[in-house]
C-alpha cells in the first residue's frame, strides 16, 4: 500500500511540475512575442517599403520590424543597422534576413538593398 501512495505522490509532483513548467514556458513565449521589436532604426528607414522584386518590409518608430521575401517572413521582429558593415538585418526568434545597404533612403523615398530598389509606400 505504501508503494501505491508513493507512486501517487510522485505522479502528483510530476503533474504540478509539468503544469508550472508549461505555464512558465507559455509566459516566456507571450513576453517574447508580445514585446517584439527593439531599438528603433533611424527615422529615414522607418515606414513600409516595397521592392521591385515584390519583397516587402517595415520598420516602425516603436522598434518593431518585419519582412516578407518569397516564402520567408517575420512579423513583430526587430531591425538592426550595422553602420560599419553597411547592413540591415530584420529578425525574430532565429528567423532573419540581412541586406547590404547599397544606397540609404533618399528624400524621394527610395533605397537600394542588396542591389534591389525599395520604395516607401505612401
Amino acid at each position: 500500500m505504501s508503494n501505491v501512495r508513493e507512486l501517487g505522490f510522485i505522479m502528483e509532483t510530476i503533474m504540478k511540475t509539468s503544469t508550472s513548467g508549461l505555464l512558465g514556458l507559455s509566459l516566456i513565449l507571450f513576453i517574447v512575442v508580445g514585446c517584439g521589436g527593439g531599438k528603433p532604426v533611424a527615422t529615414k528607414y522607418q515606414g513600409d517599403w516595397v521592392a521591385e522584386n515584390g519583397t516587402t518590409l517595415y520598420m516602425y518608430e516603436d522598434g518593431k520590424a518585419g519582412f516578407k521575401k518569397g516564402g520567408k517572413s517575420v512579423t513583430g521582429g526587430s531591425a538592426e543597422i550595422d553602420e560599419t558593415a553597411k547592413t540591415l538585418t530584420i529578425s525574430l526568434l532565429g528567423i532573419s534576413e540581412t541586406w547590404k545597404i547599397d544606397q540609404e533612403p533618399s528624400e524621394r523615398g527610395e533605397m537600394i538593398l542588396s542591389g534591389v530598389k525599395f520604395r516607401r509606400k505612401s
